[in-house]
């Protein structure tokens, strides 16, 4: 039988509050994906086979830590293309990455994170660039730039009048979030020379949502 010895519970004690003592990863999150979540049968039915490639993926980090490096005040964006309806299992995908934060440290911590948490989301992961990028709510509306690159305004979505008649939920986030609100884009746009594509798109539609994050 091992005994312990005295010193061993104040040494258990003290691991235990150095990791009650680092604080879950937590923020804000949006995406935007180039097909509704929030349709008609006959239009889910059409996007399903010819769209939701496409999708814009935005992290801003409020508090926490990974790797022992804080993350606070970092933002990501995800750039994300399907060889179908990202929506569909087992669908490959690949994607350009863009981090703004106060530190290289932090960025590549960041990245390492999304990795971890988000990789089937992201697929292969085929560049990482260091840019602007903003956050901002104004009003309802929350505003996403990555400077000369990609441009996304969200708003909550309104119900019924944003939605098709006849209208169901079809798809849930890419990430798990607690309490998701569904949302309406009412301009994305994507001019990056990653995938030799790029788009626009100012058409109002229930094609994102937004939510807060948070991991262990």
């Amino acid at each position: 039988m091992v005994r312990l010895g005295k010193t061993a519970p104040v040494l258990m004690l003290a691991a235990f509050g150095a990791c009650a003592a680092t604080p879950a990863i937590t923020g804000f999150y949006v995406e935007v994906r180039s097909n509704h979540v929030y349709t008609c049968g006959c239009l889910y039915s059409g996007e399903q086979v010819t769209g939701g490639r496409e999708a814009i993926l935005a992290w801003d980090i409020r508090e926490g830590a990974y790797q022992d490096v804080a993350l606070a005040g970092v933002k990501a964006v995800a750039v994300v293309q399907g060889a179908g309806n990202l929506g569909l299992q087992g669908v490959p995908r690949r994607s350009v990455v863009f981090t703004h934060g106060s530190s290289q440290p932090a960025q590549q911590a960041v990245l390492a994170m999304l990795k971890e948490y988000y990789g089937a989301v992201l697929g292969d992961i085929q560049s990482v660039h260091s840019a602007p990028i903003t956050i901002e709510q104004e009003g309802e509306r929350v505003a996403i730039s990555v400077a000369g690159v990609s441009r996304v305004v969200v708003r909550p979505a309104r119900l019924p009048e944003d939605a098709h008649q006849g209208s169901l939920l079809w798809y849930a986030p890419f990430i798990p979030a607690p309490n998701p609100t569904l949302s309406t884009t009412e301009y994305w746009s994507f001019s990056g020379g990653h995938f030799r594509q790029r788009w626009w798109e100012s058409e109002a539609g229930i094609t994102a949502y937004m939510a807060s994050f948070r991991l262990p």
